[in-house]
């Protein structure tokens, strides 16, 4: 199972409490070592959040009390937690985002405390045999709502059934189930093509924004990719509401999703005669998208789309 939105806590290490000591040549309390830092990292594995099943609190190591002969105590030492490219962190207090594009990036999200300084710190002329040692101060402790969207750049959509898993399948490496059944796909697959991005998203029905059937679950993954590939089934009784089925969950979800450009996929035409075909795709015509006959059983029309895809400018 694919978890794709957790909320965690994540915290630095306490500082270590300076030592308050006395040795042969006076008060010799070393300091005490640093926090850890907590810094997050991002990987293509877009199953990363899976490890936080279980445990949802992370934190790094607290710093080391200092010794005596004005030994330091040692650094906690640091965490790198790794998150899923196109995460978005949401800090629960400040409200402040961050998201994650970039595989090579590398962000300090919480620092850990200074350790306390040792007596010998306080030696002065004025006060040569000080008791007083500080206490390490607290790391940095935040809670993240983490989502996430996937950096895909194109977006297969449709009802169930439309034919979509099994076109991910012909068009990239991927190994999505594929059944004669609705919501044979419970999470969203992706696979790649040359280096384009392919996400397909589980069926939609009517009602899918409010809620019903698998919900706005998979919505929130095509908001950020570049063009929406609009499966429909060649054999449908009613293509046209079929197509507007899905435009009004899109619109009901994000008026910003339901602008992204598409592109319709009118699937299944090994099911039809040309002149059904050619009857379908002209009802498809007035809602002025590029329109794809396609069929897995027909190569011809899987290499015509993948020349399609490949030739897209973002």
């Amino acid at each position: 199972m694919l978890i794709d939105e957790v909320e965690i806590t994540i915290k630095a290490g306490h500082g270590g409490p300076g030592m308050s000591s006395f040795g042969g040549h006076g008060p010799d309390g070393g300091n005490g070592g640093k926090g850890g830092d907590v810094y997050i990292s991002v990987t293509s594995d877009l199953r990363a959040l899976n490890q936080f099943s279980a445990e949802k609190n992370i934190s790094a190591e607290n710093g080391k009390a200092g010794g005596k002969n004005r030994a330091d105590g040692k650094n906690g030492r640091d965490t790198e937690l790794e998150l899923p490219l196109g995460s978005v962190l949401a800090d629960k207090a400040s409200r402040e985002e961050i998201e994650l594009t970039d595989l090579q990036t590398k962000i300090l999200i919480c620092k850990g405390g200074l350790g306390g300084k040792g007596n010998w710190e306080f030696k002065s002329g004025k006060k040569r045999s000080p008791t007083y040692a500080q206490p390490g101060l607290t790391g940095e402790n935040k809670k993240f709502n983490i989502v996430l969207k996937y950096l895909a750049d194109f977006g297969l959509i449709g009802l169930p059934n439309a034919g979509k898993s099994s076109l991910l399948n012909q068009l990239t490496n991927a190994r999505a189930e594929v059944g004669a059944y609705p919501f044979t796909t419970l999470e969203a697959n992706l696979g790649v093509l040359e280096g384009k991005i392919i996400a397909d998203i589980p069926g939609l029905i009517a009602g899918a924004s409010a809620g019903k059937g698998l919900g706005i679950k998979f919505l929130k993954h095509i908001e950020k990719v570049k063009l929406l590939l609009h499966c429909i089934a060649a054999d449908s009784e009613n293509i046209e509401n079929d197509y507007h089925t899905i435009n009004k969950e899109l619109a009901s979800f994000s008026p910003d999703l339901a602008s992204k450009p598409q592109a319709i996929l009118l699937t299944k035409t090994d099911l039809l005669n040309p002149e059904q075909t050619a009857s379908q795709k002209k009802l498809l015509e007035q809602f002025n998208h590029p329109i794809h006959e396609v069929s897995i059983y027909m190569p011809e029309s899987i290499k015509l789309l993948k020349k399609y895809i490949l030739e897209r400018e973002f």
